[in-house]
């Protein structure tokens, strides 16, 4: 019997111990949220201090994301032009690739000329303006 009554109480001590450290660690876990969001309020306090570093860092973050997208859609227009060049020797696509490829240099060659929208623009000024006189 007096061993039954020591486990009985050993069981107790510790339950008692393991409800004491749950409540401890609930009372850790409570302090340490409590201090992330007095960090985060005080993030938002530099934030609004400064509010022309958050124009250059979000200035700066736009000109990476503009800079990333150009380069990114170059890699993509080169491997796009390069398979189809290689698809060109296909009997079946070759006529088709071909006809495309050559509009597409002819597109390049009239732009680099000059503007052609521009260009009938001003034609388009210069005979309303004879028209009106």
């Amino acid at each position: 019997m007096k061993s039954k009554t020591q486990d009985n109480i050993n069981e107790c001590s510790h339950s008692r111990e393991h409800v004491e450290a749950e409540k401890n660690l609930i009372k850790a876990v409570n302090e340490m949220t409590e201090q992330v969001e007095r960090l985060r309020e005080m993030e938002l306090l530099q934030v609004l201090k400064h509010p022309w570093k958050l124009v250059w860092y979000s200035l700066l973050k736009g000109l990476m994301i503009g800079f990333g997208s150009v380069i990114g859609a170059t890699v993509l227009i080169t491997i796009f032009v390069y398979l189809l060049a290689e698809l060109s020797n296909i009997p079946v696509l070759g006529d088709f690739l071909d006809n495309l490829l050559s509009k597409t240099e002819t597109t390049q060659q009239d732009t680099s000329k000059g503007n052609i929208l521009l260009d009938q623009y001003n034609e388009t000024k210069k005979s309303l303006e004879n028209n009106n006189k």
